[in-house]
């Protein structure tokens, strides 16, 4: 699909879940892609098409809805991390809970003493709920969205200034250089372990932040289309944060653990550290390390029947499924970006693609492991096949025309609250 072709791959890709899928509103209900990348050329270059105008009032609608609930600011939460720093980014782990038996307390405990004086212990799938008290997490990932789409509503506007485009300039602000609400460029206290032997962040923490391939792509959306809200100061301000964070991700054991992780986690902070290096303006290391991806991780993550063991393996295996195909799919987005000559949906492991990944888990039935409530997260991933490698047959159509409750289409959010 060349450029003339389409407004973009997320207009393509959204015409393919709307109209397919027959949602009777005018605009689809919000959902959270779990990573993306949108390539910020095709954006940019405005070669509309009247099939894709749902898409674009989507996008806008998208962009007013997430806009209307920042800015956002880790200086919010309710409770501070253990270095007492409130810039400090902060999660707990979802699958830990707490076992008190051992605690020798002879009352009721209140919530800070059990996070200080409990055991806690895995329960892989089982997510706590009170992981929700504390939204730095969900609050990025609401920022992410609220910067990719912002920043693409805003080259609808046909104008070098809008409010779509002050929007993002407020919220990245706020969230990395304001003085008051700015965050510490760190994850040491992200998915953090609670009771006596915790109190320090685990290396799955940095995917906290994987809506950076998102935010990246917002960033070079507004740099290439000339748009004079995003200045100069504030672009050089970014840069100087995301350089402090790179360090911290090549330094920090959380960063070298995620950087060689073989499952999601690897895939995810790839899709993280090359957005980061977009905008650092270092093209040419966002391609090394995604083409590193596919000649490296990828070749351990699929058999030749498309299916992936490491994510099968898990409680929920669909979900993580889904979740690794997202992140596939957004590093071949990046590496095309970086490295146009590059041919990252031809790339095989195992004589598998991921076009065969994603023609393998529509086979296969989430109801079997007790996620029929989750169907509607491949959705976007069937999308993104489809427009990356196209759908002669109608396969793709087809499957995302099949009967599905609106119910489980507004609840897609990958996992997300």
């Amino acid at each position: 699909m060349s450029p003339s072709d389409a407004f973009s791959r997320v207009a393509l890709s959204l015409y393919f879940l709307l109209s397919a899928s027959r949602v009777a509103l005018a605009t689809n209900p919000f959902v959270q892609y779990a990573v993306d990348f949108p390539d910020p050329n095709l954006i940019t270059a405005g070669n509309s098409d009247a099939r894709f105008g749902g898409a674009q009032d989507t996008i806008v609608a998208w962009a007013e809805s997430m806009a209307s609930y920042g800015p956002w600011s880790v200086t919010n939460k309710p409770v501070v991390a253990p270095s007492g720093d409130k810039h400090d980014y902060m999660s707990w782990a979802p699958y830990q809970w707490p076992d008190c038996s051992k605690a020798g307390n002879t009352t009721v405990l209140s919530d800070a003493d059990m996070w200080k004086t409990c055991a806690y212990v895995f329960r892989d799938g089982q997510v706590n709920p009170d992981r929700f008290l504390i939204e730095d997490f969900q609050s990025f990932f609401n920022l992410s969205d609220a910067v990719l789409y912002n920043s693409i509503a805003s080259t609808l506007q046909n104008k070098s200034s809008s409010v779509y485009s002050q929007n993002v300039v407020k919220f990245v602000n706020a969230w990395f250089l304001d003085a008051d609400t700015g965050m510490n460029p760190n994850l040491n206290y992200a998915q953090m372990n609670r009771g006596p032997s915790g109190q320090q962040g685990e290396y799955t923490g940095i995917l906290d932040l994987r809506g950076f391939a998102k935010i990246a792509s917002g960033i070079l959306i507004l740099r290439k289309s000339g748009n004079t809200d995003w200045t100069a100061d504030i672009d050089a301000k970014l840069i100087a944060w995301c350089d402090k964070y790179i360090d911290w991700l090549n330094t920090s054991p959380s960063g070298t653990t995620a950087g060689n992780a073989t499952n999601n986690h690897g895939t995810i902070f790839v899709n993280q550290m090359a957005g980061l290096k977009l905008i650092v303006k270092d093209v040419p290391a966002a391609a090394t390390l995604t083409q590193g991806y596919f000649t490296g991780i990828f070749q351990k993550q699929l058999q030749a029947n498309g299916d992936q063991p490491m994510e099968a393996s898990r409680t929920h295996p669909y979900h993580y499924r889904n979740f690794n195909i997202a992140g596939m799919v957004t590093n071949a987005r990046l590496l095309s970006y970086a490295d146009p000559s590059s041919t990252p949906w031809k790339s095989t492991a195992n004589g598998a693609t991921i076009q065969t990944t994603i023609d393998f888990l529509m086979t296969t039935d989430p109801a079997a492991k007790g996620e029929a409530n989750i169907t509607s997260e491949i959705y976007p991933n069937v999308a993104a096949i489809a427009s990356a490698y196209g759908d002669p047959d109608g396969k793709y159509v087809k499957f995302l025309s099949a009967p599905v409750s609106r119910t489980r289409r507004m609840r897609h959010s990958f996992g997300i609250r």
